[in-house]
């Protein structure tokens, strides 16, 4: 496939000040270790902007292995706050260079992968962009047994971006594209990796869900596992200003579940939210294949349905229609910018 190159500058990232020296010891970090790590009813939460400074240092690894790992483990017994959230996702922000593809992209973070039902994020893209919407998807494989999105969309000959630029361009054209974490947040990799070495997930794998690394007009979707994490994650998403889907996902994914009704809320940049109807409980059964860590079958399952042979789920499709009313939102506002930009140049 031929991508025409867009010509625009190359996305340029911001450097966080520099802290104590890599991987030593930062007794900066004791009092919040204090705050943070005396469980979940003892502990105290840190200030946005405590949490910017503190997820800088996790990124700089300007702190001791021993204090990375009781600082991830802290905030991982106690959950993070709205606040926390809004200063760790501000930080990872600061270091990732800024992709401006010069139209609205849909943004979908993808490092759950699946373990039961079919990784549906592939033919999630590929309905949007049927509709002539761009997608960028996010991602970091891990070694976790699961069937991560970049070997479903590789299979499938989807572009996979090696850089912030090749993905810019990609957007541009109006593709859908995946970029791996590591290629534009090489420390966000680091920080996500310490799942090896503490056997859970920690605070970087939640800020993943809150970027939208995209210089100009954007749609996160992104999920929940729980419902009582519906309201934390509505309020950062409100603090960031971004505009946002949210809703309760399949297996950590940002995709509608097949077996599940549940309400989506479309979050605007301006912070209102308005609720999109929950799917009827008879729409939501849909049969699909057992084994989701099997790729084989993942891969038919899709060729089925793109070839007509089985049906597109009913909950993914309204989830295609929510998105593309969203977009039609954001295009919309960004029309109105640009028009009162215009009468105030020419006044």
């Amino acid at each position: 496939m031929t991508h025409t190159t867009v010509a625009s500058s190359a996305p340029s990232i911001v450097q966080l000040a520099a802290g104590p020296a890599r991987g030593g010891f930062n007794p900066d970090v004791v009092p919040m270790l204090r705050s943070i790590g005396r469980g979940a009813h003892g502990s105290r939460g840190l200030s946005a902007e405590q949490a910017q400074t503190l997820m800088g240092w996790l990124l700089r690894r300007e702190m001791s292995d021993a204090q990375i790992g009781g600082v991830l483990l802290a905030l991982r017994m106690k959950g993070e706050s709205a606040e926390e959230l809004e200063g760790f996702a501000r930080a990872v922000r600061a270091t990732l260079p800024a992709i401006a593809p010069r139209r609205p992209v849909v943004v979908i973070p993808s490092v759950n992968g699946s373990r039961r039902l079919p990784n549906q994020v592939a033919l999630l893209a590929l309905l949007l962009r049927q509709r002539g919407i761009p997608v960028l998807v996010l991602g970091a494989e891990q070694d976790d047994g699961r069937l991560h999105t970049v070997r479903v969309w590789s299979a499938l000959g989807l572009p996979v971006a090696a850089s912030a630029m090749q993905a810019q361009n990609l957007l541009a054209d109006g593709e859908a594209v995946y970029l791996d974490l590591v290629h534009i947040g090489p420390q966000l990799g680091e920080l996500l990796a310490w799942r090896r070495e503490l056997g859970v997930r920690n605070s970087g794998h939640a800020v993943v869900k809150l970027l939208a690394p995209i210089a100009g007009p954007c749609l996160l979707l992104t999920s929940y596992t729980h419902p009582e994490y519906a309201v934390l994650m509505r309020e950062v998403l409100q603090r960031l200003a971004q505009p946002a889907l949210l809703m309760r996902g399949c297996e950590g994914e940002a995709v509608a579940h097949p077996h599940r009704a549940g309400e989506l809320l479309h979050i605007g940049a301006d912070g209102a939210v308005r609720a999109a109807p929950a799917a009827a409980q008879g729409e939501a059964e849909v049969a699909l294949p057992a084994d989701g860590t099997h790729l084989a079958t993942t891969l038919a399952w899709i060729a089925d349905v793109r070839n007509g042979d089985k049906p597109i789920p009913v909950p993914l499709l309204r989830q295609v229609d929510q998105v593309a009313a969203a977009m039609a939102c954001l295009d919309a506002a960004g029309d109105a910018v640009e028009t009162v930009a215009g009468i105030a140049q020419h006044a």
